[in-house]
């Protein structure tokens, strides 16, 4: 196997297929996942939420295991079995203990390679996503984020449709729907499998190798459109009693070499505690009791986002400290002392994220899946350090402007909050 950096060795079983090992020789578990590098940009028109659901009809049995004996096998084993599904992948993941490491691994390669998708099972497990469905519908936090990505990207191009469908296109996905998803996804998609752990990289290439010989030969890459995007409002009159606050801006894309440098800048702006939008706006007005930004990558796009909820009438209070917080970070950049306690909560939060044989099995797998190189956290470390206030004001100068910004707004009243909005604009074009 090749050693990409050391102490992590990858291995291309077939052109489909992929192998990373990254041993601990302090860690009595391992955890293993297989990444596809497939997710709800792969969603057909009219189709949107297949993907999820394919997940979910995985998990309801293989040609040789029950659903149930599945959750059986791996509660015997004292260990973890789940799945996600993003915009651009797919993983099914598990934890054990060292010496369940080839039964667990037999399960999930049974996962992706004989699912069973039984109508029966279709049908029953339907109504479990359709009300996954109304769960986020609910919650008017995944609503406004929600349609902050509708508004980015557009309500016709993948980013800006939900990852778990809508409940008109859910309700009729069919079997044919699944085992065509199946085919070209899993089947002749590109695949990973992650180990971290207590594992030895010859033992793992041997059972990736006997495990997942059904693969073919080749992969088919994804065809996927890049978004474009432009500055769009968005109100939601809905029966709350907070205003719910999401401002995004399109920013730079998982490989990009800002990405350190923009996580730098979230980290000033409301990432956190100390960050400046939560000491203003939180700690000094007491106007909201959340306030975070974060940020999301894609290979081809990503975004900073900002969320706030607060009662109707303090909406434009905070959207104008935002602006000025903003507008002050694109002039002057930040103090030095507030770049360096960023950049030491970004690399604190990273070698953290580091110290489970899971966190590192999630950061080199999110790396496979998107088609990124494989960094070691030394390499990851200096880029951090070497972030600049030049860089963060250079970067909050190029992508946070206003013209680039979507805004949405979710809550009561909702041509009083539009106009709120409007007002706040013209201040600021004004002054």
């Amino acid at each position: 196997m090749e050693e990409v950096y050391s102490g992590c060795f990858r291995e291309r079983i077939s052109p489909a297929l992929e192998l990373v090992v990254e041993p601990l020789s302090h860690a009595n578990s391992v955890a293993m996942g297989v990444w596809l590098s497939a997710g709800s940009r792969e969603d057909p028109p009219a189709k949107e939420g297949l993907a999820h659901f394919t997940e979910h009809m995985v998990f309801k049995g293989t040609e040789r295991h029950s659903a149930v004996e599945i959750a059986e096998i791996i509660d015997s084993l004292g260990g973890q079995i789940n799945a996600a599904t993003s915009e651009e992948y797919t993983v099914y993941h598990s934890t054990v203990l060292a010496e369940g490491l080839e039964t667990a691994l037999e399960i999930l390669a049974e996962l992706v390679t004989s699912p069973r998708f039984a109508l029966e099972d279709v049908e029953r497990e339907r109504g479990v996503a359709l009300e996954e469905i109304r769960e986020a519908e609910d919650s008017p936090e995944d609503v406004t984020i929600r349609l902050l990505e509708e508004a980015l990207w557009g309500d016709t191009h993948p980013l800006g449709k939900p990852v778990l469908g809508r409940k008109e296109t859910v309700a009729k996905l069919e079997v044919e729907d699944l085992w065509n998803f199946f085919r070209d996804h899993y089947v002749e998609g590109h695949k990973a499998v992650v180990l971290c752990g207590k594992v030895e990289p010859d033992v793992a290439c041997r059972l990736v190798s006997h495990l997942f010989a059904c693969f073919p030969a080749t992969a088919i890459p994804p065809a996927r459109d890049a978004p474009q995007s432009g500055g769009k409002l968005r109100v939601e009159e809905r029966p709350t009693q907070q205003v719910h606050i999401a401002l995004g801006f399109p920013t730079v894309p998982a490989g990009a070499p800002e990405r350190m440098t923009l996580e730098t800048l979230h980290t000033v702006l409301g990432g956190g505690m100390s960050s400046r939008l939560f000491q203003r706006v939180r700690e000094e007005r007491g106007l909201v009791y959340t306030i975070t930004s974060f940020v999301r990558y894609y290979t081809d796009a990503g975004y900073l986002g900002i969320y706030a909820a607060t009662e109707p009438r303090r909406v434009r209070e905070i959207l104008d400290i935002v602006w000025e917080e903003i507008e002050d970070l694109a002039r002057r950049g930040p103090k030095e002392e507030e770049l360096s306690r960023a950049k030491r909560r970004v690399r604190g939060l990273f070698l953290l994220g580091l110290e489970s044989p899971g966190g590192r099995m999630g950061r080199l797998g999110w790396h496979v899946a998107l088609g990124l190189p494989l960094v070691s956290p030394e390499d990851i470390v200096r880029r951090i350090e070497g972030v600049t206030r030049e860089d963060v004001q250079g970067l909050a100068a190029a992508k946070l402007s206003p013209e680039r910004a979507s805004l949405v707004l979710v809550g009561p009243r909702g041509e009083e909050l539009e106009g709120a909005v409007r007002e706040s604009a013209e201040v600021r074009e004004s002054a």
